[in-house]
């Protein structure tokens, strides 16, 4: 009840803003609203996926929640390309802020699951967690766009993306799970990642604004 709780909390506002708005804030705010949804129904398939398999948690962290998580994330985008037909740039925009929605959702979980922490460890979990799905999010959406130029390579580029997707995210809980050394790493991972994709032209240019 806790979780859902807090998802109602954070939910709530941006629902009276998706009624306010028009346009691409609109898609913006939705796919916010898409993505922490997202957040709380993972947090549900990989507890039963887990339950069933009888994975301890190590397992369900690294093998289980990765897949899951990167699936849900993936079917949004999918929804909307499919009723929609939206254009490229919107379709980004949906990758990217079902991220941000995912990240910040999961962070408000995080803090209900551990408690108070120091602010500075909160601080920079909850950056990671973010520049993480952040991560994988431009990912898609840098590749999504060019794979479902042709008809030939939609459904083989969609699955090798996603898996790409999986494959870092699990990386990431792998780390964060080893702890010491290999925790620093996973706190630079996804920001060196998202300084090549920010560094690179195409990337820039698609997060700007008409």
């Amino acid at each position: 009840m806790y979780a859902e709780s807090a998802f109602l909390l954070v939910a709530m506002p941006l629902v009276a803003c998706l009624l306010c708005v028009e346009g691409r804030p609109r898609l913006i705010v939705a796919s916010l609203i898409a993505g922490m949804t997202a957040c709380l129904l993972s947090a549900y398939v990989s507890a039963s996926f887990a339950q069933m398999l009888g994975a301890p948690p190590d397992m369900a962290t690294v093998e289980i929640s990765p897949f899951v998580e990167e699936v849900m994330k993936l079917l949004i985008p999918l929804f909307y390309l499919a009723v929609m037909l939206p254009k490229s740039d919107n379709i980004n925009l949906c990758f990217i802020f079902v991220a941000v929605g995912f990240a910040t959702m999961e962070s408000a979980f995080y803090l209900l699951d551990a408690g108070a922490a120091e602010p500075g460890i909160l601080a920079m979990r909850g950056l990671s967690a973010a520049m993480m799905h952040l991560s994988c999010g431009l990912l898609m959406a840098f590749g999504f766009a060019r794979v479902w130029q042709h008809s030939w390579l939609r459904i083989a580029g969609t699955v090798g993306l996603l898996s790409f997707a999986i494959t870092y995210h699990a990386l990431y809980n792998l780390f964060i799970a080893a702890g010491g050394a290999a925790y620093y790493a996973a706190i630079i991972m996804p920001l060196a990642t998202l300084l090549i994709l920010l560094s690179a032209q195409r990337i820039t240019g698609m997060l700007k604004a008409d």
